[in-house]
């Protein structure tokens, strides 16, 4: 079995995942949300997700952010993908993505969503 795979950028935008005996390429604009699971993330993509060896602030910096927001210390969203937002409590809001998903908006990076999108919060 050995370890998750980790993610490989052939070219920008497009992550090469190596998992089970084969290469799955995706496409920056094709992921929904990534999620942190200790020093691996889980790259959520067409109602599929990839267990890969890498960390969530590689994944940010390889992603970029012009299309992509932390919303969550352990949650990177496509902001193409974002459907809804309902504040929850004090300062929190939930984010709902076109897929169902719904995630939390730390306080922590409201503001820095709040710049990449245009929202006022």
């Amino acid at each position: 079995r050995g370890s998750p795979p980790e993610a490989e950028a052939p070219g920008a935008g497009r992550l090469m995942i190596r998992e089970a005996g084969r290469v799955v390429f995706l496409e920056a604009d094709e992921i929904d949300w990534i999620a942190a699971e200790g020093d691996y993330v889980r790259v959520h993509a067409g109602g599929r997700s990839h267990l890969v060896r890498e960390t969530m602030q590689a994944m940010e910096a390889r992603l970029g952010t012009t299309h992509f927001a932390r919303v969550h210390r352990s949650t990177l969203v496509n902001v193409a993908r974002i459907r809804e937002l309902r504040p929850l409590t004090g300062r929190e809001w939930l984010v709902i993505l076109d897929t169902g998903a719904e995630l939390r908006l730390s306080r922590r990076y409201r503001d820095r969503l709040a710049q990449q999108t245009g929202l006022e919060f």
